[in-house]
């Protein structure tokens, strides 16, 4: 719904991020609750993930193309937000929870959820922000 006063591109960076912090919040839960559900648990963070990039790409007065490649939103992103190599390292491990973990278990993560909640949470604390305050 399209708040009074607020552009179209405003309704999407809201929409993205209440869809990008429930996905948070669905990990977060899963990691409390399931632990062991760990391809879920990545998945829904690369999916807070992309949707935190898709945001700051609409604020950026950039498309936010269908693709789940979060190394490849953020090389989109990278001319208004500056991301490290550790941030490249983090999309690029996240990005597989998207398409491939989702069809195979994998008994021997090479990650902990405790790292890949750190890796999301590197873009979650440099995008929301910037996000929220295109919202006021």
């Amino acid at each position: 719904m399209l708040m009074p006063n607020r552009t179209p591109a405003q309704a999407q960076v809201d929409t993205l991020l209440r869809v990008a912090d429930r996905d948070w919040e669905a990990a977060l839960s899963l990691m409390q609750y399931a632990p062991h559900l760990y391809e879920g648990i990545g998945f829904h963070l690369q999916q807070a993930t992309e949707k935190y990039l898709k945001a700051a790409l609409h604020v950026s007065g950039q498309p936010a193309p269908f693709i789940h490649d979060l190394a490849s939103l953020a090389t989109d992103l990278a001319p208004h937000v500056a991301f490290d190599a550790d941030d490249v390292s983090a999309a690029i491990v996240l990005t597989v929870f998207a398409v491939r973990l989702r069809y195979t278990l994998d008994n021997a993560p090479p990650y902990s959820i405790t790292d890949l909640s750190a890796m999301a949470e590197r873009f979650r604390t440099k995008l929301r922000p910037l996000a929220q305050a295109f919202l006021v």
